[in-house]
């Protein structure tokens, strides 16, 4: 896209590297890794939330709808290992619509999902949902850009959109600047990025008060305080203290399991939802809203 969804948010992100003297020092146990080889990438937040039946936009009933960048508009859906799994329903709304792959065989959902998948997805359900809105979709990076992350090379398939979330303003990263593309996604990470994708920004606030961020902001899961120092504020950031995004893929839970990796099912789940990309902005649009709408002459 022509620039950041939201001005700010290099700085606030950056001001979320722990960079020294930012942020107060948690005083909580955490499983803070931003120097290892292990750190987590930053990205920042909201909470999506499941609003199938909200209006598409402001003063509109209907939802153009375009193909992802590569996919054809109405791909033959034929997948052998969906049936019964929870995400079913939203698998099969992503894979006629172009967004996640394969469209047949064996989709895997019970499988990790790697960082690569995660962000290609992301991007492509934003684009799709948002086609009639130029402002609000990711502009995918080509071979005359250099890359951010020594292991993305821009001949790397999956470049167009690292690189163009990059671009866009939303770190995807490590703060080792590596992106480390075929590592299982944790909660965490999957969170703190698409939370900070819907709403364009953090809450200041709670980057300079990790404290009240984690104890007073986050829902009363029982393992909050192991979720990653880098992520809190962005987590917290969502709706509800990020409980709104949580439920749309776990529902009720007394546990976050912050390291845990998602699967390929649950990451489908969370990106069937995309925000505005404003901080205090309208209702998100859903995957089911653009099957269900009427698509532009």
């Amino acid at each position: 896209m022509n620039q950041p969804f939201a001005s700010g948010a290099m700085i606030v992100l950056a001001i979320a590297l722990g960079l020294g003297g930012c942020t107060k020092n948690d005083s909580t146990t955490t499983n803070d890794a931003s120097g290892s080889p292990a750190a987590s990438p930053v990205a920042l937040p909201t909470g999506a939330s499941d609003a199938s039946s909200a209006p598409v936009a402001a003063g509109s009933s209907t939802l153009p709808i375009a193909a992802s960048p590569g996919a054809a508009s109405t791909p033959a859906v034929a997948l052998t290992d969906i049936a019964g799994v929870n995400g079913q329903k939203e698998i099969t709304e992503l894979a006629l619509l172009g967004v996640v792959d394969p469209v047949s065989g064996t989709f895997n959902p019970g499988g990790p999902i790697k960082r690569r998948d995660f962000i290609r997805w992301l991007v492509k359900s934003n684009n799709v949902l948002w086609s009639d809105t130029p402002g609000k979709q990711v502009k995918l990076a080509d071979k005359t850009e250099s890359s951010s992350f020594p292991d993305i090379s821009t001949s790397d398939p999956d470049f167009p959109y690292v690189q163009g979330m990059q671009d866009a303003g939303y770190s995807v990263g490590f703060p080792d600047k590596k992106f480390r593309p075929d590592q299982s996604l944790t909660r965490e990470q999957m969170f703190a990025i698409k939370n900070v994708f819907d709403r364009g920004s953090v809450d200041p606030g709670f980057v300079k008060d990790i404290i009240f961020a984690r104890n007073t902001a986050m829902p009363a899961w029982r393992d909050k305080q192991s979720i990653s120092k880098t992520y809190v504020p962005g987590i917290a950031t969502g709706a509800g203290g990020g409980a709104q995004s949580f439920a749309l893929v776990y529902g009720t839970s007394s546990l976050f399991h912050p390291q845990i990796a998602v699967t390929r099912a649950q990451a489908a789940v969370l990106v069937t939802v995309v925000g505005d990309h404003a901080f205090y902005g309208g209702a998100p649009r859903t995957a089911a809203q653009a099957l269900a709408a009427t698509p532009a002459p």
